[in-house]
């Protein structure tokens, strides 16, 4: 009889990540910070991204008196505030200020994965103006502070480079805060006092930490005119593709 046919090798697993949507009050708006990625990376090059890198070993070694060692996302967020430390100088005093909002996985047909945590992060006021950030100048560059909105509409006229993460990221985070906007009582505060962006933000984070993201992991697929499109999960024609990843409800 014919020898059986070997199994097909299990798919290495990608390595973890996290990357921290870094927020402020600014005026009557809620901005997030986004960094130039060096044009010679090998990972994104030239796109504008929020400050992050991948999970090191030392970040899963922590001292087994702090109770937070016991939480699955602790190496994530060790990962976050270094490298938030090491890109742009903002120091986070508690992980536990990381509010989990994303999980996303590159697609199974990219030749460079990464398995990443997405987190909000609010700057602790008061804040001086201008508010200087202070890059790394390796990895990353040209710090922005843009609303969701107006990053969004620059994306969409050609100015800015975003990778698609970062573009659902966004559209992610700038629904949450319309949701806050059009909350009545938020509306009376955007209406009449000058904390009203605090008030937001502090009603956004509080709103997000109740959330249980799922993890996203797109497929790729080409076009009829040849181009490479990203499909998602919750996207009909997901199930039938080649690649890693299970449908999720829309």
């Amino acid at each position: 009889p014919a020898p059986p046919t070997p199994a097909p090798p299990t798919p290495a697993l990608p390595p973890r990540a996290a990357t921290v949507l870094v927020l402020r009050a600014a005026g009557p708006a809620i901005e997030v910070l986004l960094v130039r990625r060096s044009h010679r990376a090998s990972f994104m090059a030239n796109a504008f991204v929020f400050p992050g890198g991948r999970v090191d070993a030392a970040d899963a070694v922590a001292d087994p008196a702090d109770a937070a060692a016991a939480d699955p996302l602790y190496p994530a967020r060790r990962a976050a505030a270094r490298e938030l430390a090491e890109e742009v100088g903002l120091q986070v005093s508690k992980l536990g200020e990381l509010v989990r909002f994303a999980h996303w996985i590159t697609p199974s047909a990219e030749p460079k994965r990464f398995d990443t945590e997405f987190f909000l992060w609010p700057l602790p006021g008061p804040l001086p103006e201008p508010l200087n950030v202070q890059v790394d100048g390796r990895e990353v560059f040209d710090p922005l502070w843009l609303t969701p909105a107006a990053a969004l509409d620059r994306y969409a006229a050609g100015t800015l480079n975003l990778p698609p993460p970062t573009v659902c990221t966004l559209e992610d985070l700038a629904a949450e805060i319309a949701a806050g906007q059009a909350d009545p009582t938020q509306a009376t505060l955007a209406a009449g006092a000058d904390g009203a962006s605090a008030a937001l933000l502090a009603a956004l984070l509080t709103r997000c930490a109740a959330r249980q993201p799922l993890p996203v992991l797109p497929k790729l697929c080409a076009t009829d005119h040849g181009e490479l499109a990203i499909v998602m999960p919750w996207d009909p024609q997901y199930p039938e593709l080649p690649g890693e990843g299970q449908p999720v409800p829309g």
